[in-house]
């Protein structure tokens, strides 16, 4: 059956919607549903991202405040919208859960929702908050895995969004200039503060208590609650980042996880967990397009420092260290390396060296192990910083950290780029006598194309 033959009452979303300002969720929930239908390439951005294709053909249809007709079980229950996906005779639809400001998304409401789909045979629940998570796959309230099996679950902050319409109107990839000009108008709105959209700016209650649990040399338990609270906000902090440098850059950063990651949100979690348990730290990897490598961030609980670098093989064609070693400065020439270190790692486990690029601008031979006469494999940049008290904050420690990834980009990322081989030259005196060009001066070899006929 139709899905729009089981609406009761919804109306189509609208630009601008002729709601009060202090119904924040409804006007936002309007405005985003309706740049699906109007800008073809915000919908192709995000609903894209879930793997549902939009091309020229595709017709979308959004509504809000969907009233469905009597469905077994689920009483009165009302989405904040619907989405309907037309390409050709194929059809994709998604209801929509919406929350804004402080107000977080519910278990019990997400899975009444999921419930709800399920007898109206809808493909997806799509939910909206000022909650991130790693990927659109990856909700941040945990939900049994029984109520998905046949209804799928996506999740996007309200600051992703934002981000996707900043970057395609920043880039000029909308094709139509009147439809450019709303998008622009959509991240206008979603840019202020009515609208009710919100950073990621606080660590939870507990990250202070596990803090100085660590610090304290305390075993952890990786289920515990302040272990599994806090491993969450490090994947919703890491989610603002990539965000905040992709519209700094003008495009997608992702985090980057393994495909097992990517397919089971839990895994992560649990890796995460462990890890934090057993090393005291907690880091990742997020993947910029067209950089000379991935940026990797880790926040070390244990020494209270955060470590941001970009690591790159080391080039092959050299026979000295500290050739490699120049190679690298050189890239880094008359920038700001305020803090910044290079790392070397060296083969037939020797391990690695560090120092700081100022010491090695002076003598690139003190990061070659003494007595060896072999080149590093791989060459790191790196910056770290000392957050101390500051690290336990819960507000602080996302304000240093939101800073020291753009900076560390700008003096650093931005400039590397990878060693490439030289192309192989032809040498003369290996070719045969035949294939060796005859020398003739230009005037000869080209006056037969140029002469005049006679």
């Amino acid at each position: 059956m139709d899905i729009q033959s089981q609406l009761t009452s919804g109306q189509l979303a609208r630009l601008i919607p002729s709601i009060s300002d202090s119904k924040k969720e409804e006007k936002a929930t309007s405005i985003a549903l309706a740049a699906f239908m109007a800008v073809p390439e915000f919908a192709a951005a995000v609903l894209g991202g879930i793997g549902v294709s939009v091309s020229k053909r595709t017709r979308i249809e959004c509504y809000t405040e969907v009233v469905f007709k009597q469905v077994a079980k689920e009483g009165d229950k009302r989405p904040d919208g619907l989405v309907i996906v037309k390409t050709g005779s194929r059809v994709w639809s998604a209801l929509v859960e919406s929350k804004i400001g402080r107000s977080e998304l519910q278990k019990d409401q997400i899975e009444s929702y999921l419930n709800l789909a399920k007898q109206l045979k809808v493909d997806a629940l799509i939910t909206f908050s000022n909650q991130f998570a790693p990927s659109p796959s990856h909700h941040p309230i945990k939900i049994s895995a029984t109520k998905t099996r046949s209804v799928d679950l996506f999740h996007f902050s309200w600051l992703s969004l934002k981000s996707m319409a900043a970057i395609l109107v920043s880039e000029k990839k909308i094709a139509d200039p009147d439809q450019a000009y709303m998008m622009s108008e959509v991240v206008r709105y979603l840019d202020s503060e009515s609208s009710g959209v919100e950073n990621f700016s606080r660590m939870p209650q507990s990250w202070k208590d596990l803090c100085m649990a660590i610090q304290n040399g305390a075993t952890v338990s990786k289920n515990s609650e302040m272990v599994v609270e806090s491993v969450g906000a490090w994947h919703q902090l890491l989610r603002q980042l990539a965000l905040d440098l992709s519209m700094a850059i003008g495009e997608s950063v992702e985090i980057s996880l393994t495909r097992e990651n990517t397919r089971d949100p839990e895994s992560l979690l649990a890796q995460e967990a462990t890890q934090l348990r057993t090393s005291g730290s907690l880091d990742t990897e997020l993947t910029i397009p067209n950089a000379a490598s991935k940026l990797k961030i880790a926040a070390d609980v244990a020494r209270k420092v955060v470590f941001v670098s970009m690591k790159l093989d080391a080039p092959k064609d050299t026979k000295r260290a500290t050739a490699s070693i120049n190679w690298l400065l050189r890239q880094l020439k008359n920038k700001d390396v305020s803090n910044l270190s290079i790392r070397a790692y060296w083969p037939r486990r020797m391990g690695t060296t560090i120092e700081s690029i100022d010491a090695l601008r002076e003598d690139p031979s003190i990061l070659v192990p003494e007595g060896s006469n072999v080149i590093p494999t791989s060459l790191e940049v790196c910056r770290v910083i000392d957050l101390g008290a500051r690290f336990k904050g819960a507000r602080t420690f996302v304000e240093d950290i939101s800073g020291v990834v753009p900076s560390f980009y700008k003096d650093a990322g931005q400039e590397l780029t990878n060693w490439v081989a030289k192309a192989p030259t032809l040498k003369a005196e290996k070719l045969p006598a035949s294939s060796k060009p005859k020398e003739q001066s230009a005037p000869t070899i080209f006056s037969g194309i140029f002469s005049k006929d006679k």
